[in-house]
C-alpha cells in the first residue's frame, strides 16, 4: 500500500465528533463522496494566485492536510453560527481544525451553504465541494511554505529558540456579508502572518432566486464596467481631498476594474468592490473597499418572474423590530464596525455584561433588546426565529434553560477573542450564546442549548 493510499485510509477511519449535529455530519459524509468522485481541475473558481499550476495537486489536498491535522486534532465545537440569517439558506461551520508543528500554528474553518427550503432547485453541492477543496488547497499550500521557510531559517545558521520566537501563524476563515432571502456574500480568508506575498481571499455570491453566482453583470447591467469606474474614481478623488493616498496609474494604482475584480453584496443589495492590500494604495491604508450605488437590478429575475421593487431585508424588518435596533445602536456604539475584529475589547466586555444581565434576570425583553434578527435558536421547533415578537412568544422558562443560565454565568468575558464567526459567552459546554457585528454594531446573533 502506497503512502497515500495509508495516509487516505487513515483519513477515512477518523470518528466524527459526537457534538457535530446529524446535518453536519450527513453533509462531511456527503461531502467526501462528491470528493472521491470528481474532477477538481474543472472546478472555475479557485484563489487566483494560490492555485495557480496546483490543478493535478488539488484532488488529493483535502486528504493530505486532513491526514496531516488529524495526527493529533482539536476539533473546535460544531456550533451552528448564524449571524443574519435569510429564510431560504444560510452559512454555517462545516469543519474546524486548529494544530500545531514546528511552532507553525494552522487554524481552519470551512463554511457550508446550507439550503434551508427544500423546494427552491438549487443545489449548493458543487460550491460547498468548491469551498471544502479550497480551504484545505490553501492550508496545506501554507504549511507547505512555512516548512520550506523553516528549513532554510535553520540551515543558514538559525537555531530552533530563535524560530520559536518567529511565531508563525496559518489561518483560513470566513466573514458573511449578507444574509437575506435574495443574496448570501460571504468571503473565504487565507493568510500567513509572516508574508502578504500568498496571503488571498475568495468571494461567494449566490443569488437565492436562480441558484447562481452573480457577477457585477448581473447586478448592474451592460454597462457595468462603466459604471464601476466612474464611481470609483469619483470615491477616489474624493478621498484624496480627505487625505487619504492612493497609487497612481503608472505607480501600479487603479486603471479599470477587470474580470477578476472581487466584490461582495452589503445590507443594501449593493455591490462593494474590493482592492486587497497594496493593490491600490500603501500597505498601511489596508484593505480598500468602493460600494457602487448606481442603477443595481439587485437580483437576476427568473424566467418568467414578474418585476416589481427589489427587496431589502435588513434586521428588524417590521416596525418594532426596527425601533429596537435604533435604541441598540444608539446604546452600543457612535459608530459601525466593519467586522468582528475592529471591536475594541472594552465595547466587547460591555455587551458581554449587559448580554449575562439579561440572561441571570431571566429578561427576554432585554435579551431581544441585544439580538439582530433574523436569530438562530437552538430550541426545538425553534430554529431561525424570525422577527421580536416570535422571539418573545418562546417565553423566559423555554429560553432560560439551567443549561443556558449556568454557561453563561460561569463565561469569563474579560477575555473574549473574536473569529469570523464572532464572539461566544460559554462556559466551554454546548449551551451558549454568540453575538458579533450585524449591520455595524454588535448584536446576538444565535443562542445555542
Amino acid at each position: 500500500m502506497g503512502r497515500l493510499d495509508e495516509m487516505k485510509e487513515r483519513y477515512d477511519q477518523i470518528p466524527i465528533p459526537e457534538e457535530l449535529n446529524v446535518r453536519i455530519q450527513q453533509e462531511i459524509q456527503k461531502s467526501r463522496r462528491s470528493e472521491a468522485g470528481k474532477n477538481r481541475a474543472g472546478h472555475r473558481y479557485r484563489f487566483r494566485k494560490v492555485f495557480r499550476g496546483a490543478a493535478a495537486a488539488a484532488a488529493s489536498a483535502g486528504i493530505l492536510f486532513t491526514a496531516a491535522l488529524n495526527a493529533s486534532p482539536v476539533f473546535a465545537k460544531e456550533a451552528a453560527q448564524l449571524p443574519v440569517i435569510g429564510g431560504l439558506a444560510r452559512v454555517l461551520t462545516f469543519r474546524s481544525y486548529e494544530t500545531e508543528k514546528d511552532n507553525i500554528a494552522v487554524s481552519v474553518e470551512i463554511p457550508t451553504i446550507e439550503m434551508i427550503a427544500q423546494d427552491t432547485g438549487i443545489n449548493v453541492d458543487r460550491i460547498n465541494q468548491e469551498i471544502f477543496d479550497l480551504c484545505n488547497q490553501f492550508a496545506d499550500d501554507a504549511l507547505r511554505r512555512a516548512e520550506e521557510y523553516r528549513t532554510a531559517f535553520l540551515e543558514t545558521g538559525g537555531t530552533p529558540e530563535e524560530w520559536e520566537e518567529h511565531d508563525l501563524k496559518i489561518t483560513v476563515s470566513y466573514e458573511i456579508k449578507q444574509q437575506n432571502s435574495d443574496y448570501i456574500s460571504f468571503v473565504i480568508r487565507g493568510t500567513e502572518n509572516w508574508t502578504n506575498a500568498y496571503n488571498e481571499s475568495k468571494y461567494y455570491n449566490l443569488d437565492l432566486n436562480t441558484g447562481i453566482i452573480v457577477t457585477l453583470k448581473d447586478m448592474l447591467g451592460d454597462d457595468y464596467a462603466r459604471l464601476v469606474n466612474e464611481t470609483i474614481r469619483e470615491q477616489i478623488e474624493e478621498r484624496q481631498k480627505a487625505g487619504e493616498t492612493f497609487f497612481t496609474e503608472e505607480e501600479g494604482g487603479f486603471s479599470g476594474i477587470t474580470e477578476d475584480t472581487k466584490f461582495y453584496i452589503n445590507g443594501n443589495n449593493r455591490a462593494v468592490i474590493v482592492f486587497e492590500k497594496y493593490e491600490i494604495a500603501p500597505g498601511s491604508a489596508g484593505e480598500i473597499r468602493f460600494e457602487v450605488d448606481g442603477q443595481s437590478r439587485q437580483h437576476v429575475k427568473k424566467e418568467g418572474e414578474e418585476g416589481g421593487a427589489p427587496q431589502e431585508t435588513l434586521p428588524g424588518a417590521d416596525a418594532a423590530a426596527e425601533e429596537t435596533e435604533a435604541v441598540t445602536k444608539t446604546e452600543q456604539t457612535a459608530g459601525e464596525y466593519e467586522d468582528n475584529f475592529a471591536v475594541d475589547s472594552r465595547a466587547v466586555r460591555e455587551f458581554a455584561g449587559k448580554v449575562k444581565d439579561a440572561v441571570a434576570g431571566k429578561d427576554p425583553e432585554a435579551l431581544a433588546a441585544l439580538t439582530a434578527f433574523p436569530v438562530y435558536v437552538g430550541l426545538p421547533d425553534a430554529g431561525v426565529t424570525e422577527t421580536r415578537e416570535d422571539f418573545l412568544k418562546l417565553g423566559a422558562d423555554a429560553l432560560f434553560t439551567d443549561e443556558l443560565l449556568k454557561s453563561v454565568e460561569m463565561a469569563d468575558t474579560d477575555n473574549l477573542q473574536p473569529s469570523m464567526a464572532g464572539f461566544v459567552i460559554s462556559d466551554g459546554g454546548t449551551a451558549g450564546i454568540n453575538f458579533g457585528v450585524a449591520d455595524g454594531v454588535l448584536a446576538i446573533t444565535g443562542i445555542n442549548y
